[in-house]
């Protein structure tokens, strides 16, 4: 009981938006008038934190970083431009909806080999292992910064013990589970692109499950992380 009471207080504590450290920069250190009137207002310091992953999400998925880059740049001068909070709200979702729909990749992996299709899905799954590394850090980070509003800080660090643990046995579960795939159809060609799909998919589920169950908030503060794209 005392566990599950443990619990419920660090999510409680969670579920405050506005965190200082919730943006994606420390508000104990914000200097300028755009940084400030984003650590007053705790939907702007969760939608900052979710431009810092859609950002992120799109330099990594598009075949042309650098024109990411350059629109970033315009966005923030666009941004800067801001006089108050409905405009930077305004604007900051615009820009977290574009990010999160940048994607030069096809649909399906295609190739004329069987060793191009098979490296176009190890990419496909790497790219979801570094969106889940990215949401994870984003978990860890709200959890430790919880501690500051409990009475109690060593539940933070258990909650964050038992995310880490719990991670590692879903690794070792998409092993298994691959590796069976890949058993499966061991006999085919198909048999590298079946493994690398099977990694992606479990990949994109567990990702989704990160963000529905540390990075959103049980009230209507915005999530501190786009929700990560289907595909």
């Amino acid at each position: 009981m005392a566990n599950g009471l443990a619990y419920i207080s660090i999510i409680v504590a969670m579920s405050v938006g506005g965190s200082a450290h919730a943006a994606s920069f420390d508000c104990k250190k914000a200097a300028g008038r755009i940084e400030q009137l984003i650590c007053r207002d705790p939907d702007l310091n969760s939608f900052d934190s979710q431009l810092q992953g859609a950002y992120a999400g799109a330099l990594d998925r598009s075949a042309h970083p650098e024109r990411i880059t350059q629109g970033q740049r315009a966005w923030l001068k666009e941004r800067d431009a801001c006089t108050d909070v409905k405009c930077l709200s305004t604007i900051y979702q615009r820009r977290i909806a574009g990010l999160s729909n940048v994607s030069d990749e096809p649909a399906i992996c295609s190739g004329a080999t069987t060793p191009e299709v098979n490296a176009c899905g190890e990419e496909y799954a790497a790219r979801a292992d570094r969106e889940l590394t990215r949401y994870l850090a984003v978990a860890r980070r709200r959890i430790a910064d919880a501690s500051s509003e409990n009475s109690n800080p060593s539940t933070s660090e258990r909650t964050l013990a038992a995310l880490e643990a719990s991670q590692k046995t879903w690794e070792a579960f998409r092993k298994a589970e691959c590796e069976a795939v890949f058993e499966w159809w061991r006999e085919g060609t198909i048999r590298g692109a079946m493994f690398e799909g099977c990694m992606r998919s479990l990949t994109k589920a567990r990702t989704e499950q990160v963000w529905e169950t540390w990075l959103s908030f049980v009230d209507d503060t915005p999530p501190l992380m786009p929700k990560p794209a289907a595909r």
